[in-house]
């Protein structure tokens, strides 16, 4: 069903059941922003997990200040993430079951929709993945990956502090300008979620318009893929040099090229790059 019908839909906040499933693995050991405890959730009967706080890191932190769901039925919810006055919209796209689940969240192509990225999402939902399409603001027309990552954190925190999701399996999933975006996110906010930061999938990253990005790749301690294609305008053939950097600057990355795609992956490979994604979330996730 296409978000531009569902969104006709009376929008209702969703009654949740109370869920069996808490997610003790997510206790005082770990180290995360302290903002879920103010969070202001509006869905019913929810029980939201307290982020825990540190005050030793100096990385300034993304509060996330509220968080509502909306009920769209065949467990797919509309989220709307607020930090300050800034309002973050976006679809939840849950698996069956009460969970927890591992999460992925995405960050698109400079200004292209989310919904370009539904058909990854959904399959992430029906092999027991929970995923989260982003639409970020722009900023009088412009879009900035650093003002984008901090909106992602501001969702991730959101997001993650509802039981039904297995904080410590959270994955961040980029294309293109996207794939900046998760990269300075996963880098830059590593300290707060070394526990539950699992992987990077960056599909395409336009590592050209950051050349300074490649000095924060080693602080990222999980596990990276970089997807490429092997048509005229990708990637792989156009900044070689570029993606075969990254691999060395991250602490563990792979690069794996599809034949035959391009940019954009809207060919027969496409397939092959979701089946990649899911393996690397199910190969690199912390096991209960």
């Amino acid at each position: 069903m296409r978000i531009n019908v569902l969104r006709k839909v009376c929008c209702s906040i969703v009654a949740f059941a109370a869920f069996t499933a808490m997610v003790t693995s997510c206790g005082t050991a770990d180290t995360g922003i302290p903002v879920s405890s103010e969070l202001n959730v509006t869905t019913s009967d929810t029980v939201a997990e307290s982020s825990e706080s540190s005050t030793e890191l100096s990385v300034d932190k993304v509060i996330a200040t509220g968080i509502e769901l909306i009920d769209y039925g065949q467990n797919l919810k509309g989220i709307k993430v607020y930090r300050d006055e800034r309002e973050i919209d976006g679809m939840l796209y849950l698996p069956e079951g009460n969970g927890p689940f591992p999460v992925c969240f995405f960050a698109q192509g400079l200004g292209a929709p989310s919904i370009a990225y539904e058909d990854i999402a959904e399959s992430l939902a029906e092999n027991g993945i929970a995923a989260v399409l982003i639409d970020y603001p722009a900023d009088d027309g412009k879009y900035s990956y650093v003002t984008e990552a901090e909106d992602l954190m501001a969702v991730v925190d959101g997001v993650t502090s509802f039981t039904f999701i297995y904080c410590r399996n959270i994955f961040l999933w980029g294309h293109s300008f996207g794939g900046l975006t998760v990269t300075y996110a996963g880098c830059e906010y590593f300290p707060y979620y070394e526990q539950k930061f699992k992987g990077l999938i960056l599909l395409e990253p336009s590592f050209e318009q950051s050349p300074d990005m490649f000095a924060k790749m080693s602080q990222f301690g999980g596990k990276v893929l970089i997807l490429t294609g092997t048509a005229d305008n990708s990637v792989s053939l156009s900044h070689p040099d570029l993606i075969d950097r990254a691999k060395d600057s991250f602490k563990n990355a792979d690069i794996r090229a599809i034949d035959g795609e391009d940019h954009y992956f809207t060919g027969a490979g496409r397939a092959t790059m979701i089946q990649a994604t899911l393996d690397f979330i199910f190969n690199s996730m912390e096991k209960e």
